[in-house]
């Protein structure tokens, strides 16, 4: 009868184990600083806190008008030239805008030349959906965004506002994941 006993509270003492440690583990794995905790951010560029709110501007003049409301956008600026970095960085977001297959006319591409780079030519072939700022435009949003450099990438939201950066050099495939998981989760734009 002892030895009965004995093994009904082994298999209950078994079950409870098995229903416990579970919930143990996680409160320590919660509590401990261990590597198992993910970080606490998982954005691969540079947020812009807070963000910068760019003047609803119409950003070329003529027929099919282009602004920063209801897209994203990713913008390159340029100041007196479009040096090498700067073109790298226009090539890279037209190919970040192609990857994104079906969810493309979610996103724009936008220059946005001030001084002597506005006379810079993009060739239409090469950069068929890329908007070109006119340069009065283009200054008015120079003004807004504090310090950047040439090559560097800049997300816009859909309400016009200067979220995130990515230095140049940047992988574009960090700026195309964190553009993913963006697109994935926001229904605007």
């Amino acid at each position: 009868m002892t030895d009965q006993k004995t093994r009904g509270r082994l298999t209950l003492l078994l079950i409870s184990a098995v229903f416990f440690a579970p919930i143990f583990l996680a409160i320590y794995l919660y509590f401990s600083d261990n590597p198992w905790r993910p970080s606490e951010t998982t954005q691969l560029g540079t947020l812009i806190m807070p963000p910068v709110q760019l003047p609803n501007e119409t950003l070329t003049a003529g027929e099919g008008a282009f602004s920063f409301t209801e897209v994203w956008s990713l913008i390159v600026l340029a100041n007196d030239q479009c040096d090498d970095r700067c073109m790298t960085a226009l090539e890279d977001i037209r190919q970040i805008r192609l990857s994104l297959g079906p969810k493309m006319p979610r996103l724009q591409t936008v220059f946005l030349p001030a001084g002597a780079a506005a006379n810079v030519p993009l060739d239409a072939r090469a950069f068929p959906k890329m908007i070109v700022a006119d340069p009065a435009a283009a200054a008015i949003i120079h003004e807004r965004v504090d310090e950047w450099q040439d090559g560097q990438i800049f997300l816009v939201d859909p309400f016009g506002n200067l979220m995130m950066s990515y230095a140049p050099g940047t992988d574009k495939g960090d700026v195309r994941k964190d553009l993913g998981h963006l697109l994935q989760l926001s229904e605007i734009g």
